[in-house]
């Protein structure tokens, strides 16, 4: 049995997103936490006594009004989400995260096997871009995997290793097919991009009686061209897939991509992704 700890925007819930919290849970015969989380940083700034000042009364009234209607409505989705579990019997535990959001989820991750987090994670008076700076903190810090989920995101029918011959890779690889073997023996795919003008895999010999463990008919491709740009390419073909990277923005990132490489791919590919470090 596996922790997982599935982190939903407690202000934008909604019970699609269960479809595939449950669906992994159930995968993994998992010990489930759901983090309804808040962003309690941005809102003293808003009702603080300094922003009160610099602002007329009816302008200070309507802030201390929208946050209260916040409030609301999270408890009234915090009461929905319970509800929907209870329904699905989804058993797990439920918890509000009214702290510092990103700090509080990597301490939790230390203590989970995996976490679950969309790609479009963000939370009210933050502008963001795709990935949201939320989930970009996350994968860098997280201290247990993280499979970075859609709420479109259907029966998984495989896995797409992407693979370098760097630690890195190979790590992120053999974690996924020790967590979800299920996965990988139903089609699993090998992709490397040539590095320095070499069609060989590196270690090809090595990674094929590893994974032969879990799957005889794993497909091995060798890509040509910029990395982020062919992988991009190839991942929007298999958007029923998951894709494994290791080390998102670690200074011992694999060779694959540099950060904003991987950012650029984190954020075209419509597919669910698992990125883990060693």
């Amino acid at each position: 049995m596996k922790k997982i700890l599935a982190v939903i925007d407690a202000l934008n819930y909604k019970e699609e997103q269960l479809d595939v919290i449950a669906y992994i849970s159930d995968l993994l015969k998992s010990n489930l936490t759901i983090v309804m989380a808040e962003d309690m940083d941005s809102i003293p700034t808003f009702i603080g006594p300094d922003f009160a000042a610099g602002v007329p009364e009816r302008y200070y009234e309507i802030v201390v009004k929208a946050c209260e209607e916040k409030g609301s409505i999270i408890k009234n989705n915090i009461e929905a989400m319970r509800m929907a579990c209870q329904s699905r019997n989804l058993f797990c535990a439920a918890q509000s995260n009214r702290g510092s959001t990103t700090e509080e989820i990597i301490l939790e991750s230390r203590f989970a096997h995996l976490v679950l987090l969309e790609k479009n994670l963000s939370f009210p008076l933050l502008f963001d871009a795709t990935p949201t700076k939320f989930t970009k903190n996350v994968l860098v810090n997280a201290q247990c995997p993280v499979l970075v989920i859609s709420e479109d995101m259907s029966v998984v029918k495989g896995v797409v290793f992407t693979y370098n011959g760097a630690f890195s890779s190979m790590y992120a690889i053999k974690t996924f097919a020790g967590m979800f073997p299920e996965i990988v023996a139903k089609e699993a795919t090998v992709i490397y991009v040539c590095e320095n003008g070499s069609n060989t895999i590196p270690h090809e010999k090595l990674l094929r009686e590893c994974l032969g463990c879990y799957n005889r008919n794993i497909f091995y491709k060798t890509l040509t061209g910029k990395a982020d740009t062919v992988i991009q390419s190839y991942l929007q073909q298999k958007q029923h897939y998951i894709s494994t990277f290791g080390a998102y923005g670690r200074s011992r990132l694999s060779r694959f991509f540099n950060s904003s490489s991987a950012e650029n791919v984190l954020r075209m590919t419509k597919g669910p992704l698992f990125i883990t470090h060693p």
